[in-house]
């Protein structure tokens, strides 16, 4: 088998396992400005960035855990 021929094989497996793994949704999503600015604002409070601090408020509001 080349080298080619194996590294296209361990790629399907690694994606494959890595998709399984990973339940992240892998979709970006625009805000309007001034909802953007208030999500830093508060997470700058609090000292996490907008996307965690979005990521907190949002397993509060699905009432999920770590």
């Amino acid at each position: 088998m080349s080298f080619e021929d194996k590294r296209n094989e361990m790629s399907t497996v690694l994606s494959k396992s890595m998709r399984k793994n990973t339940p992240r949704i892998s979709k970006s999503y625009t805000l309007k400005p001034e909802l953007a600015e208030e999500l830093t604002r508060r997470a700058a409070s609090e000292e996490l960035t907008a996307s965690r601090y979005l990521e907190k408020i949002l397993k509060e509001a699905f009432n999920l855990k770590d």
